[in-house]
């Protein structure tokens, strides 16, 4: 889906992409790792951002995000 192994990868990085861009600018390493924690914290805080994005997942598996693949993306961008 728009280059990505699966719907559940895509809307992690729809909804979240840009801030981890900013994460990365200001000198994070934006990891597989990384990514899994920050996921489940929004899920666990449940912010009106959290609700909006669990939604999105209703009907999908959490456990299909390819946390591996969206931390390569990351890391392979100059």
């Amino acid at each position: 889906m728009n280059g990505w192994s699966n719907k559940e990868t895509w809307l992690v990085n729809l909804w979240f992409g840009d801030l981890f861009h900013m994460l990365q600018e200001d000198g994070d390493a934006i990891t597989a790792e990384y990514i899994e924690s920050f996921v489940d914290n929004v899920i666990a805080d449940s912010g009106a951002r959290g609700n909006e994005f669990v939604a999105d997942l209703l009907g999908s598996s959490l456990g299909n995000i390819n946390y591996w693949e969206l931390g390569e993306h990351y890391n392979d961008e100059p």
